[in-house]
């Protein structure tokens, strides 16, 4: 490998691990980092809560495509494992975020359907599922 690709990757992981760090800072403590939208401009919390659930999943969805891609460099991607990363991210960011705001009942039909949409995808991008479809 050539020093110059080794930099990319460092600096590559350097930057997916400083996305760990901010979802893991903006979740679990009282300090929010790089606020998305500016916190004035909304003046529901829920619309705020909901931003910041999707600011956060697209920091994690970021980190765990950066890692992979410092791991198996040769790794390719379906579009359904795009979509299901993308809809697992926003699941677990939110439920965590949810669970952590005590408004459980209020934006739970969102998690639960955004996870029912992952499953869903899940199934249906099995190989026996795809034949099923396929034309003789």
């Amino acid at each position: 490998m050539s020093p110059l690709k080794s930099i990319y990757f460092f600096i590559v992981f350097v930057a997916a691990a400083w996305s760990l760090v901010v979802v893991g800072v903006s979740l679990f403590s009282e300090e929010k980092m790089l606020f998305m939208p500016l916190p004035g401009m909304t003046n529901d919390s829920h619309a705020a809560d909901r931003f910041e659930v999707l600011r956060l999943s697209m920091f994690l969805l970021f980190a765990y495509f950066a890692l992979i891609h410092v791991v198996a460099d040769k790794k390719r991607f379906t579009s359904g494992h795009v979509l299901v990363s993308i809809i697992t991210s926003i699941t677990l960011v939110g439920t965590i975020k949810l669970v952590m705001s005590e408004r459980f009942p209020n934006d739970a039909v969102y998690l639960f359907s955004f996870a029912l949409s992952g499953m869903i995808i899940i199934i249906g991008s099995r190989p026996s599922v795809r034949r099923y479809f396929k034309r003789r």
